[in-house]
């Protein structure tokens, strides 16, 4: 043990410049975990009457912490703030959330935060942080380091990851959007150099348990880059031991979606849920999420870019967030089983939205990976094909917005479809219609739909949610709702259903570049002619109505 005394030891302080009468004294900075032996006055404070001295408790008037076995000159969670200072001389395990200015760890100690913990440091940090992080299943998780010097090799060496039964696969992958695909860690392999600040891994443990991150605690902002390549899909993390605001909802500026929006494809990010085995999307309309320490998760991109994560977006929360999102805002939540397997797509209601694309309110599903079964609705207007996960609607006249469902799912599995409704207008039912026998099925807490297709199901154009509070009996899809774009040089139409239909389509000058009939399938796909780059307009007609839109041919 070590005393910090102030004057000189075995000197009498009379006349000297460290003499004082009704005063007390404590050290400034700078400030050290092995403070200066020699007597500098510059390095002190000396307090008179008016700072308090009633209060003779040891620390009562001290901006520092110290560990050295315990805490002194009093307990740290309960007394400090995050203006006071922390040096550690011994080993210690943090068990409380922490947020200072300095943070201090001797050569050969560590400081541990066990799972859902969180430091904040706003000045300076030295020596080395373990962040640990509970894996509670052997699924697969995303995660990424929230420290920096992280060695690979000698993580995977302690981890405990699964092995693959393809060649040396183990429990360890980055993701190449390049290839698209899943770039394993191989048992036979060494890898040089540490996890990258900002970086996504999947992880796959042979036995549910901790996995731990030693290194240095980032102190600045992090910039991550990000490519489109293939797809622009790239697995990114937290890179910070305390949370990050991912939305509006958990902070009203400093969050991921508002910082990075101009660099990002659409203002959506996706997380990988271990527990469905699908990515759930999170976007501006999504309930306030705080992105927990070790969490990794997928952006979208075009072009070369940086991910802006700051120090101004953490924070501590009072509930680990791991795989864990708060579900407060009304919606109706639209989910697809198999028996075995739930799928869901989300629809909400938010004043100011409207029934095309917005961007931070609607998000399409994660496309970096196949999905054999999945639900996702298409946009009530101007669709261009987008399967959307999340779509936002205006919150009025929910009776004229009919919703076009989707589904992917192998034929001859019986297959259900329920809705969970929160807060919608008294009165209000949900209905999916389907199609294919032109019925009506409401959807609540005692009723669902289940069919057997007879062929696989790849698409939209037979099922739709209707919410209103009239009973439906009949087809009242009108072309209103019907959604016509561009893809691969064909011209898809969806949502009509009658037997004889026509379309024309004209450039802006008036010509007629197309003109054909089809039978109405739901989902017809018109070949078109090789065309040049512009805005053309496409006339559909029925026995009953006509309506017209445009599309935008790209090259």
């Amino acid at each position: 043990d070590s005393l910090d005394a102030y004057g000189v030891l075995g000197l009498d302080g009379t006349n000297e410049d460290w003499e004082y009468e009704d005063t007390r004294a404590y050290r400034n900075s700078p400030k050290s975990a092995s403070p200066n032996t020699t007597w500098t006055l510059a390095e002190w404070t000396v307090q008179s009457t008016d700072k308090n001295l009633i209060d003779m408790t040891p620390g009562a008037l001290e901006d520092e912490f110290r560990y050295d076995g315990d805490w002194k000159p009093r307990d740290v969670y309960t007394n400090s703030s995050a203006t006071d200072d922390v040096y550690i001389s011994s080993t210690v395990t943090l068990s409380a959330n922490l947020s200072v200015t300095n943070f201090e760890i001797e050569t050969n100690q560590i400081a541990t935060i066990n799972s859902g913990g969180s430091l904040i440091v706003s000045g300076t940090s030295t020596g080395n942080v373990t962040y640990t992080r509970n894996l509670a299943t052997t699924n697969w998780y995303l995660v990424s380091s929230p420290v920096s010097g992280q060695d690979i090799d000698t993580f995977v060496s302690a981890e405990g990851l699964a092995s693959g039964t393809n060649n040396n696969n183990m429990g360890l992958a980055s993701y190449d959007n390049t290839s698209a695909a899943w770039s394993y860690h191989q048992s036979d392999a060494s890898v040089s150099g540490d996890f990258a600040l900002g970086s996504g891994r999947s992880i796959k443990l042979a036995t549910a348990g901790d996995i731990s991150f030693t290194g240095t605690m980032p102190v600045d902002n992090v910039s991550i880059e990000i490519t489109s390549n293939t797809n622009g899909y790239n697995l990114v993390g937290n890179p910070y031991p305390s949370y990050i605001a991912a939305n509006t909802g958990a902070d009203s500026s400093n969050n991921i979606l508002t910082v990075n929006t101009s660099i990002l494809s659409e203002a959506t990010l996706w997380f990988w849920n271990q527990a469905t085995n699908t990515y759930d999307a999170i976007n501006q309309a999504s309930s306030s999420m705080d992105i927990s320490p070790a969490q990794g998760f997928f952006v979208e991109t075009e072009g070369t870019n940086s991910l802006s994560i700051t120090e101004a977006m953490q924070s501590h929360q009072s509930a680990d967030t791991f795989q864990r999102l708060s579900s407060e805002r009304p919606e109706i939540s639209l989910v697809l089983s198999d028996g075995e397997i739930t799928r869901d797509t989300d629809v909400y209601y938010i004043d100011g939205t409207t029934t095309g694309f917005d961007n931070g309110y609607d998000s399409t599903t994660f496309g970096g990976a196949a999905n054999s079964f999945s639900i996702y609705t298409h946009l009530v207007a101007n669709s261009n094909g987008q399967d959307l996960a999340i779509q936002s609607l205006p919150n009025s006249d929910l009776d004229t917005m009919i919703i076009p469902v989707g589904i992917t799912a192998a034929a001859g599995e019986q297959i259900s479809i329920s809705a969970n409704a929160i807060n919608l207008p008294e009165g209000v039912n949900i209905y999916l219609e389907d199609k294919n026998d032109n019925s009506f099925t409401i959807l609540d807490s005692t009723s669902t739909f289940t069919t057997t297709p007879d062929e696989d199901l790849n698409g939209i154009g037979r099922f739709y949610i209707h919410t209103t509070a009239t009973a439906l009996s009949d087809n009242q899809v009108s072309l209103t709702n019907v959604s016509m774009y561009v893809v691969d040089s064909n011209l898809t139409i969806t949502g009509v259903h009658t037997a004889n239909a026509s379309v024309r389509v004209y450039d802006l000058v008036g010509k007629e570049v197309v003109n054909t009939s089809f039978e109405g399938t739901g989902l017809n796909k018109i070949e078109l002619p090789v065309l040049t780059t512009g805005v053309y307009v496409v006339q559909l007609e029925t026995q009953t109505e006509a309506v017209n839109k445009k599309i935008i041919i790209k090259k």
